[in-house]
């Protein structure tokens, strides 16, 4: 009788430990399988990897694109890198930002020509400096800004506050003329803070129109270079705003917590704008969203959604920045850079 005690008691510690796995399994599953209302549209082809590159050095985001030459953002506001399309070869350019401006992770820069422009929002001002001459040319801006994109030589779109209504409105600036900043006529002035409409600008140069998409809501919106909106559009997802609660500290403003993000980074390429969404569909697998970035596909002319793929990840992590440039996805992952194949979208 003695010996069967241990048997017994083995079977008991299995049985509650299988009956333990399979309650957190059926837990798991429920909260995994929470409805958000949309369903995605996977396109039949896959990325395929074209080539592999891990750098020297850690980038963050390609900033601009010459017939021979792709530019990289350095981690750090003191470098530029320069290399071929197919990442063959590496050089270096350290940029001797002035003493007066206090470089942080809130610069942005942008090669257009033979200028590199160095957005500092926290002068605020953009340095522009000339590739061939070494020359740096200091513009400094009446209004803070939080967004920009650079859409032809000295002249930029940038999402500011208007300052009576301290609601986010957008501008278009040109360095180099005398008159004042032209402001966009479609933002709506109802004295909101800008926190609940934050998100990521863009400009496509095929279309020639700037993007911007949202970080806590459903939806983007096209302007052309002239601040006349063409599109208002809606995503796929069914969440049209996130409840944003602020706190006034001193005299600025913060978010008491950080809502859900809804969209998360994008690329604009040919017409179209690709959008890593951070809702998981209904008919998605918790596994393939939670591993994978998602990419969302619209058209920025009209708005319609034309399917979604998965970026996959890369030992272990997701691609923290990614850009599309002929038809190849630039997948950045810290110091190595992925290229994919994106032939199979060709005919969106």
């Amino acid at each position: 009788m003695n010996n069967k005690k241990p048997v017994l008691t083995l079977i008991t510690l299995f049985l509650a430990a299988f009956g333990i796995i399979t309650l957190l399994a059926f837990l798991a599953k429920n909260t995994n399988e929470k409805k958000n209302g949309f369903k995605r549209r996977m396109l039949t082809g896959t990325l395929k990897i074209r080539k592999l590159v891990t750098l020297p050095v850690s980038v963050s985001r390609i900033i601009g694109l010459q017939p021979d030459a792709i530019y990289f953002q350095d981690n750090t506001p003191y470098a530029v890198h320069r290399t071929n399309a197919d990442l063959d070869s590496l050089k270096t350019l350290t940029i001797p930002i002035p003493p007066y401006v206090k470089a942080n992770s809130s610069i942005r820069m942008f090669v257009r020509g033979r200028h590199l422009y160095i957005a500092c929002r926290n002068l605020p001002g953009i340095l522009d400096y000339n590739l061939d001459s070494g020359n740096v040319d200091r513009y400094g801006l009446e209004k803070f800004f939080g967004k920009e994109t650079n859409f032809a030589k000295d002249q930029f779109i940038l999402k500011t506050i208007e300052p009576k209504t301290n609601d986010a409105i957008f501008v278009k600036i040109d360095l180099k003329s005398k008159y004042p900043a032209i402001e966009d006529h479609f933002t709506e002035r109802n004295k909101q803070n800008a926190f609940a409409t934050d998100g990521m600008l863009y400009y496509d140069s095929t279309t020639h129109l700037a993007c911007y998409t949202y970080f806590y809501q459903n939806g983007f919106i096209c302007m052309d270079t002239n601040l006349n909106l063409k599109l208002t559009a809606r995503t796929i997802d069914t969440l049209t705003k996130r409840e944003i609660k602020v706190a006034h500290v001193g005299s600025s403003y913060t978010m008491k917590q950080p809502p859900q993000f809804v969209n998360n980074l994008g690329a604009v390429a040919a017409g179209k704008l690709f959008l890593e969404s951070m809702l998981q569909a209904d008919n998605e697998y918790s596994l393939d969203f939670t591993e994978n970035a998602v990419i969302d596909v619209y058209n920025l002319i009209n708005g319609s959604y034309k399917g979604s793929f998965y970026i996959p990840p890369y030992q272990g992590k997701k691609p923290h920045q990614f850009h599309v440039i002929n038809k190849t996805l630039y997948a950045i992952y810290s110091n190595t850079v992925i290229l994919y194949d994106l032939g199979f979208i060709q005919d969106l």
